[in-house]
């Protein structure tokens, strides 16, 4: 029987090493790779081939980046992401959709992971069809939410200009350029600006 392949990212060591020896006890999972970061999961993501991967929602003091983890590595690459979390907030569960994932678990209730991860691996679930049609909902939702300013400088970013020329092309100081970007990723529900434009050219926004 060929086992379910699963990563796990999580920043806990003790709660990463205690899930992983749970999972592994099952006989048809295998944890094959673990990350601890936004970057190392990213970076883990693109050189294993996993089926599952269970993010842990902060991955530091409550950045959430374990979405922006998601959203990057979804955007990259085919696999399925289950979102693990403490936090019982519908806006954060909301989130993790939007980013890519298409299940959550609540870590009180790990016992339930196993099964998680088999329907999640198992088939392609109405959920999930549901959640593609919601995170195009919410992407139209994040480019129309852009201010004219914001739409202008998103503009200049994917032309290749760097934050210093687009303050000289604005007249606006490197400080509210700055400010003005982290607005923008934010509304837009990325983490950079390489994924902004990542989302912009193949959205065909801004044309």
């Amino acid at each position: 029987m060929k086992k379910i392949s699963v990563a796990i990212v999580e920043d806990d060591p003790v709660w990463l090493s205690s899930l992983k020896i749970f999972l592994n006890n099952e006989e048809d999972l295998n944890v094959v790779a673990t990350a601890s970061t936004q970057k190392d999961a990213v970076e883990m993501a693109k050189n294993n081939d996993v089926d599952i991967i269970l993010m842990d929602i902060n991955l530091s003091e409550n950045n959430m980046d374990g979405i922006y983890a998601a959203a990057e590595i979804s955007q990259a690459k085919n696999v399925k992401i289950i979102m693990l979390t403490s936090i019982e907030s519908e806006e954060v569960i909301r989130n993790s959709f939007t980013a890519g994932a298409v299940n959550y678990v609540l870590k009180s209730n790990y016992m339930d992971i196993p099964a998680a991860i088999r329907s999640v691996h198992n088939k392609v679930s109405p959920m999930e069809i549901l959640l593609k049609d919601y995170s195009r909902m919410k992407e139209a939702e994040q480019v129309a939410a852009l201010s004219n300013a914001e739409r202008e400088i998103l503009s200049l970013v994917q032309q290749g200009y760097s934050q210093s020329k687009i303050s000289e092309v604005l007249f606006k100081s490197p400080g509210t350029i700055k400010a003005q970007i982290n607005k923008l990723l934010k509304k837009m529900g990325v983490a950079n600006c390489k994924q902004a434009i990542k989302k912009i050219n193949s959205k065909g926004i801004l044309k």
